[in-house]
């Protein structure tokens, strides 16, 4: 079985625009839509480098539409889609959002590594654990559908500064 790391958060997202090309050439393939507001909270994630909430996504929506001209509920539909067609994830334990690495492929469980000091969360690409989790969950008759697993602590950089 292969096996891929990831160790750096922006690891396939190199620069947002790619990305949501990359998006848009998905959504074509799946018989999707990426409108304007969807490319553009998605361009706010690719681009951060770190999980946004919701409300600092809004914030950012409303500087380029003028104050006031986005409203919650638009941000929220906009990662709905993002969520629902596996190019973004959600971090439930901090309440924010990612770019997935993969946009070509469908919504998918992955283990994310949470730093508690810089706020950077990395996808871990590990097939291994994802199947392990479901595999035990349906050997005890527990039958998944959803799988959320973040791991808190400090990154390389965090731990090496703190040591």
């Amino acid at each position: 079985m292969s096996r891929h790391t990831c160790t750096d958060p922006k690891h396939h997202v190199h620069d947002a625009a790619g990305f949501v090309g990359a998006v848009e050439r998905a959504c074509q393939e799946r018989g999707l839509r990426l409108t304007p507001i969807r490319a553009r909270v998605l361009g706010f994630i690719a681009d951060a480098g770190k999980p946004l909430k919701a409300y600092d996504l809004l914030e950012q929506v409303r500087v380029g539409e003028g104050a006031g001209a986005a409203a919650p509920p638009t941000v929220y539909r906009a990662l709905d889609f993002l969520l629902a067609n596996g190019f973004i994830h959600k971090l439930q334990s901090v309440n924010s959002f990612v770019a997935c690495h993969h946009p070509s492929t469908t919504q998918h469980s992955v283990p994310f590594l949470i730093c508690d000091r810089c706020h950077s969360a990395v996808e871990l690409e590990d097939k291994h654990v994802v199947d392990l989790l479901d595999e035990r969950a349906r050997v005890l008759g527990f039958v998944p559908q959803a799988q959320t697993l973040e791991v808190h602590g400090l990154c390389g950089d965090c731990a090496a500064k703190a040591a």
